[in-house]
């Protein structure tokens, strides 16, 4: 049977690729034509050659280089197989990555918005939350005037070291009880939320992955200030004293940037919270 031969137009038309891709895979050796006329310099092309094309994009399309695709050519069928299957293992990774991604970008919206919708600044107020993931690690000597930072970067080497993403928030745990002033309030824990579902490995003794349990919680916002912190704990604690519920003993402090704009001075807001027991629970609460 005579053999068939294309030219670059019909080639180009036949694999939905354009007539500088092809000559420009002729110049690279990745896909020659079968033959170029010498007067002319038309590049021609046999049927049996389009296979190949298909290889080609197929290849492509999942990422795979010109160089690599060039070489995956040469192979054998056994050795493609393999090639494939590292193609596939690559893609799983890849997919994986973007899903979690994906479920950052969305917690990082849900938290920006939960922010956005703070019923109101100074007062109490009650809001069901989610479970929500930590890292954790434990201090004795930090009280709310006090700097975070070196317990901070701590968290932070550790997500970073594990190719995670970090969060702009970081959260501190403390007793519920009546204190003297802001100078008695010591904090058990700094942590900060977790935007992954990443288990991190190797966690020395004083540093914990966890949860803030789901639940029902009543909190109080407001901007930090050293000399108000204490005035908005009292409010918060005054109006659990109140309450028939039965609440835990420990405050959890949410910090956070009031705005991620750099012109503009920046502000944190503070969010003390404290959760109400769950039917069954027995009650710890103490103050």
């Amino acid at each position: 049977m005579k053999e068939h031969y294309y030219t670059i137009g019909e080639v180009a038309k036949l694999s939905n690729l354009s007539i500088q891709t092809l000559r420009y895979y002729d110049q690279i050796d990745l896909f020659k034509p079968a033959y170029t006329d010498t007067y002319t310099n038309y590049r021609y092309y046999k049927d049996t050659q389009l296979f190949y094309l298909d290889i080609i994009k197929s290849l492509k399309y999942i990422g795979v280089t010109l160089e690599d695709i060039k070489k995956a050519l040469k192979l054998t069928s056994n050795e493609l197989l393999d090639f494939l299957a590292q193609q596939e293992l690559r893609i799983n990774e890849k997919i994986s990555r973007l899903n979690e991604a994906k479920n950052t970008l969305l917690k990082t919206k849900k938290q920006l918005q939960e922010q956005i919708d703070i019923p109101i600044f100074g007062e109490v107020y009650e809001q069901v939350e989610e479970a929500m993931p930590v890292l954790q690690v434990t201090t004795t000597e930090l009280t709310p005037t006090s700097s975070a930072n070196t317990y901070y970067a701590i968290l932070t080497k550790i997500i970073e070291n594990e190719g995670s993403v970090l969060n702009s928030r970081y959260g501190c745990i403390y007793p519920l009880k009546p204190y003297q002033d802001v100078h008695d309030i010591f904090y058990d824990v700094i942590f900060t939320p977790l935007l992954t579902e990443r288990t991190f490995s190797k966690l020395s003794a004083n540093i914990q992955q966890t949860t803030i349990p789901a639940g029902k919680y009543v909190c109080i916002a407001f901007i930090y200030d050293p000399e108000t912190y204490f005035s908005y704990y009292e409010k918060l604690r005054n109006y659990v004293l109140a309450q028939q519920e039965v609440f835990e003993s420990q405050v959890y402090e949410l910090y956070m940037p009031a705005t991620l704009t750099m012109e503009q001075e920046k502000k944190f807001i503070v969010e003390l919270k404290v959760r109400q027991k769950q039917e069954g629970q027995e009650s710890s609460l103490k103050i």
